[in-house]
């Protein structure tokens, strides 16, 4: 008996190597993504702006721009930026500026570099900042009266993305963009308004997919909606998938885009992590140590054909912390 509604994900045809070099961005579920790669010998920049839910706050962050002073925001001391995560703040403005602009070049010198672009759109709904006259991708808590809430057509946001694409296309043939639409629900714009800027992210993805070969879709949102349509893969808010939940969409992310050797790796690293993660008997400690010291040794053996650098000073930790 069959209790879920399962349909195939094709392969891609370009895989994710041991020595690849990815650069995620977007929603939170991006950066749950991100954070499950920074435990392989991935290379990657996860979330490097912090969260961002609209595709063309995405859009803006990737872009190198000129930062104003004047648009600095402050919350009690704390200086913030309306077109990135708060998780970027600082106490002097200056401060901030050098921040985001470091962030900024972190992120140019990745897209010429790397091989894959991860980006998981959140919502098609942005605010339009009276004062400043523009879309902002953060309100920053300021006053409900300063912003007007708007939702982005399919058009804005494939015309703003084809430019983009084309553009690091040619500084970098080698990358390919993986497009996803978030499959955590954004309740507070109301179900169906949500409904509606599901379905504008969907077809946007889809359009650009369709327009440009470097393109792919990783159908996170729809994996949640049918395959994992219970609450029980609901975390307490019912909004967020939980970590069942996400364990599932992981391995049809890893099924769908990783190497052999990676998945290969992924196994192996998962394995060690749930060891280092053991709480071990008191009367066992020393045969629990020596059993990290050899997979300590295995992993900093130079015949492997990747870097375990990760690996081996999470071991090494562990080793310290129990020692």
């Amino acid at each position: 008996m069959q209790f879920t509604t399962s349909f195939p994900i094709p392969e891609s045809s370009q895989k994710i190597e041991p020595i690849s070099q990815v650069l995620s961005l977007g929603s939170c579920f991006a950066e749950n993504m991100g954070k499950r790669m920074e435990n392989l010998p991935i290379n990657i920049i996860n979330q490097p702006f912090g969260t961002l839910f609209h595709p063309n706050a995405i859009l803006k962050a990737l872009q190198t721009d000129k930062l104003s002073p004047i648009e600095l925001v402050n919350q009690q001391g704390i200086w913030l930026h309306p077109d990135y995560h708060s998780s970027l703040c600082a106490t002097d403005p200056t401060d901030l500026m050098e921040l985001i602009q470091q962030r900024q070049q972190v992120v140019k010198k990745c897209l010429g570099q790397s091989q894959f672009l991860l980006i998981t759109w959140g919502t098609a709904y942005y605010y339009w900042d009276k004062k400043l006259k523009r879309p902002i991708a953060n309100c920053h808590k300021q006053t409900a009266n300063s912003f007007e809430k708007r939702l982005s057509t399919v058009d804005e946001i494939v015309n703003s993305f084809q430019d983009f694409i084309q553009k690091v296309g040619k500084k970098n043939p080698e990358l390919r963009i993986i497009l996803s639409v978030s499959p955590v629900r954004h309740t507070k714009d109301g179900i169906p308004e949500n409904a509606v800027s599901k379905a504008i992210l969907r077809l946007a993805a889809e359009t650009l997919k369709n327009n440009h070969t470097q393109v792919e879709y990783f159908p996170a949102y729809e994996i949640m909606m049918d395959e994992l349509r219970d609450y029980r893969f609901y975390a307490s808010d019912m909004i967020h998938p939980n970590n069942t939940a996400e364990e599932y969409i992981w391995q049809k992310f890893t099924e769908c885009y990783f190497s052999k050797d990676l998945l290969n790796i992924e196994k192996k690293w998962k394995s060690v992590f749930q060891t280092l993660n053991h709480q071990f008997h008191p009367a066992k400690k020393a045969l629990y140590l020596q059993s990290l010291a050899q997979c300590k040794a295995e992993f900093s053996s130079p015949s492997l054909s990747y870097d375990s650098s990760k690996i081996v000073q999470a071991i090494q930790a562990r080793i310290l912390s129990i020692s």
